[in-house]
């Protein structure tokens, strides 16, 4: 299920990575059912709208920032 918030790579579950916690300089695939067919190769700090929330990652961590 797609909630169509924008997050960053590294907290997706659709990011390849093996790592529990990625890093911003990680590459990996992007494994998103409607992305997949284009073999994209994304660092931990991209980021999109197709995103959903890796499993053991607060959701407050990818809560927008405030500007003053």
């Amino acid at each position: 299920m797609v909630d169509h918030q924008w997050g960053h790579c590294k907290h997706c579950k659709h990011f390849s990575s093996p790592a529990r916690r990625p890093l911003d300089n990680e590459e990996a695939a992007c494994r998103e059912p409607t992305l997949a067919e284009y073999e994209l190769r994304v660092f931990g700090a991209a980021g999109c709208n197709h995103f959903e929330l890796r499993a053991g990652i607060a959701a407050s961590t990818e809560r927008p920032s405030v500007s003053p």
